[in-house]
């Protein structure tokens, strides 16, 4: 019976050997042709127009092959002022999860060696109420994930945005600075509305005169420009499927729905460029839903929006339909 098993077990791992390696030529030739097609690796541009395959959409960025293992997929700079928190709540919940996969994957290892069949021995058989003991393990492990995860997981999600059960973050005695639901106001945030549709992202601010659907408002495509270190007060919402708007570098993922409003605010801490990618698979061209997040200084952006602001006002086309979307900011604020 054990020399069955084993010749199985051999099998196995020859058809894995098998599949990885097929797998590794794969990637190995997809590699290839993706060095071959500057164009699609390699664009400087961040827009670019492809009739055939549906329209304006941005290109990334080649990976950079010389970082080491762990660079290449550590998690992505963090440039918000709250992305913190979300990074030692997912370094807790891994770690924490880890330590009991190893306590039960060793456990369950242990007695299948402890209590194996064996000459002069017989297997251990159990349903697990036979002892006290096999009936209050169990419930201690369970105590321990509810408390180590479950409360700590209710305590960060309620305590870290901004209320708990209807109680005012004010009140709360832990409360973050800037919580995630405490929308800001006032003249130094910076407001955009967003709407992706198959396959490109559309942003929208209020030009000169601050002021939603007027003709100096400045619109871009795949490309949302922000200063860095004001809030940006964000209303989103799908002109068709639902999407995911994803910066991973603010630590931000919100759903745009069709026909509902959502709001978020972020800030950014560092310039420079960032990718913006959708975080839902939104149709055939899901993969062309990227784009960027530009940060800049405050007064370079305030030189942006006067000078975008003004052409756009002395290039408004009534009767162009991609002028009009938008919707009235003050009903969701």
């Amino acid at each position: 019976m054990f020399l069955n098993m084993f010749r199985k077990f051999q099998k196995l791992i020859f058809k894995t050997v098998i599949l990885a390696a097929g797998l590794a030529s794969a990637g190995f030739g997809i590699s290839q042709m993706s060095s071959n097609a500057s164009a699609q690796t390699r664009e400087t541009y961040h827009q670019v127009s492809d009739p055939k395959n549906g329209g304006l959409h941005a290109h990334g960025k080649e990976a950079d092959m010389s970082k080491s293992f762990f660079d290449r997929y550590a998690a992505p700079k963090d440039i918000s002022s709250t992305g913190h928190r979300m990074m030692w709540l997912f370094r807790y919940t891994s770690w924490v999860t880890l330590f009991f996969f190893v306590l039960m994957a060793g456990a369950l290892v242990g007695f299948i060696w402890v209590y194996r069949d064996r000459p002069g021995r017989v297997a251990y058989y159990t349903h697990g109420h036979s002892t006290t003991m096999e009936a209050v393990v169990p419930k201690i492990l369970d105590i321990a994930v509810f408390v180590s995860l479950d409360l700590v997981l209710i305590g960060a999600s309620f305590l870290h945005t901004g209320g708990s059960f209807g109680i005012p973050y004010t009140q709360l005695k832990y409360s973050i600075d800037h919580p995630i639901w405490d929308f800001p106001k006032g003249p130094d945030v910076v407001n955009v509305q967003i709407m992706p549709q198959q396959w490109v992202w559309n942003f929208r601010y209020a030009g000169n005169d601050g002021v939603f659907g007027t003709e100096d408002d400045i619109t871009t495509v795949n490309q949302l420009v922000v200063p860095k270190g004001r809030k940006v007060m964000a209303q989103i919402k799908s002109k068709d499927v639902i999407h995911g708007f994803w910066m991973t570098n603010v630590r931000i993922q919100m759903d745009a729905i069709p026909g509902m409003v959502t709001r978020f605010w972020f800030d950014t801490t560092q310039t420079g460029e960032y990718e913006i990618t959708c975080a839902h698979h939104c149709g055939t061209n899901h993969y062309k839903m990227k784009a960027f997040l530009k940060v800049i200084e405050d007064q370079d952006f305030i030189a942006w929006t006067k000078e975008n602001s003004d052409w756009a006002q002395a290039a408004y086309d009534a009767n162009d339909p991609s002028t009009k979307w938008g919707w009235n900011w003050s009903l969701y604020q």
